[in-house]
């Protein structure tokens, strides 16, 4: 699980969603997920909201899409918010 704790670029976050082989689950405060690829409205709110000090939570269900997302991670990290 990867907890994500800034997200400079919402659209380049979801092209790497978009990208990935297999799901991104989202973890929702109520111990629910929702699939990133799949759910339109997750996306949406994706875009609007800020992460607070909880971070968002996401799951990957495929190892192979690891280095994308960390990629997508150390790339944020690096630049000005």
């Amino acid at each position: 699980m990867f907890k994500i704790m800034m997200l400079p670029d919402a659209e380049n976050f979801l092209n790497v969603v978009s990208n990935s082989r297999g799901q991104v689950l989202l973890h929702l405060p109520d111990d629910s997920r929702c699939d990133l690829k799949r759910d339109n409205t997750a996306r949406q709110l994706l875009r609007a909201m800020r992460p607070r000090e909880e971070g968002l939570c996401i799951s990957l269900s495929d190892a192979r899409d690891v280095p994308a997302f960390l990629d997508y991670m150390i790339g944020s990290a690096r630049r000005p918010c």
